[in-house]
């Protein structure tokens, strides 16, 4: 264990040298490429992973998944219900695959759970009739350029319990968490949640949950762990049931705990010499030991770090 620490050690000093010299030496950047992509792309790619796959949960609900990205699909007596797109190449899957499986169902309503473009394009290829957002939703639109956007026809806000075809989907407002516009869904009749972006199934965060305002996001998984359901749907990669998402929630406290042990070692971002090492050092062995064996741990471990000792230090 001791050499694997030491090793890994090694590794993360490394990285850093390779990120300096990516900022020194141009004509190094090939090679410092390669090597992040190397280290990164086992995360998203993989057995498992890729390909496409659209699987019943319950005998009203689906899900589809496309490479690491999955969504949810909802049929009812008026006709199906997506929340979130993902992108024109999910959905164009996730048409052909529902075509096979449910033939002549039409997508009735498409919710998007957050504004968020890898969760929001490529609606159009559905057609539905009815796109519901958050009504803050086209703030951030309007200022980032958004070509695959199917504009919704209806905006809420807040909590909503709404009854589409002989279904109840209630919709979670879950306030400035994983961006403001973020909504839960919970499925009372099937015992079950779709939380985008809010938790995963034994995996490391990818880069530490971009776009993430950590005491809101927590405040998000403690109200969703309190409901009542079995099956819990993440955004991305498997499926699991309550307990996973109250392991993640552990996960994300644990590294916030060890970043604040780390900062009050060696000091925020620039204040004293050798930091890193500090930080590794407080961090990594307890969270090697209680997560090392989840997915993706040894790829984001380094980004994760970061994020955590960066939100401590600046309080978000």
């Amino acid at each position: 264990m001791k050499d694997l620490y030491w090793s890994n050690k090694r590794t993360v000093i490394g990285g850093i040298a390779l990120a300096v010299l990516l900022l020194i030496l141009p004509a190094c950047k090939g090679l410092v490429l390669n090597t992040v992509l190397k280290t990164v792309e086992p995360y998203f790619h993989g057995p498992g992973i890729d390909g496409t796959e659209l699987t019943p949960l319950s005998e009203r609900v689906y899900t589809f998944r496309w490479n690491w990205y999955r969504n949810l699909i909802v049929d009812t007596d008026v006709g199906l219900v997506v929340i979130d797109p993902m992108n024109r190449e999910m959905t164009t899957a996730l048409k052909a695959a529902l075509a096979a499986r449910l033939p002549g169902k039409s997508v009735h309503t498409l919710i998007y759970s957050h504004y968020h473009l890898d969760h929001t394009s490529g609606g159009a290829v559905l057609s539905p009739k009815v796109v519901i957002a958050h009504s803050k939703s086209p703030d951030y639109w309007n200022d980032i350029p958004h070509p695959d956007l199917l504009w919704p026809t209806q905006l809420v806000e807040g909590d909503q319990v709404m009854m589409i075809g002989g279904v109840e989907i209630r919709l979670l407002d879950l306030g400035l968490s994983h961006t403001d516009t973020l909504f839960a869904f919970y499925l009372p009749s099937e015992r079950l949640v779709f939380a985008p972006d809010l938790g995963l199934v034994k995996t490391v965060a990818p880069a530490g949950v971009p776009d993430r305002y950590v005491p809101g996001y927590l405040a998000g998984i403690e109200r969703v762990a309190a409901l009542d359901f079995d099956i819990f749907v993440p955004s991305h990669f498997g499926v699991g049931v309550r307990q996973d998402l109250l392991d993640w929630r552990d996960m994300l406290e644990d590294g916030r705990r060890l970043a604040r042990e780390a900062i009050a070692k060696a000091g925020s971002f620039g204040t004293r010499s050798s930091q890193m090492s500090t930080y590794f050092q407080t961090v990594y062995p307890p969270m090697r030991e209680k997560y090392g064996d989840w997915h993706g741990f040894d790829e984001m471990f380094i980004l994760n770090l970061v994020r955590d000792i960066e939100g401590e230090a600046l309080g978000h």
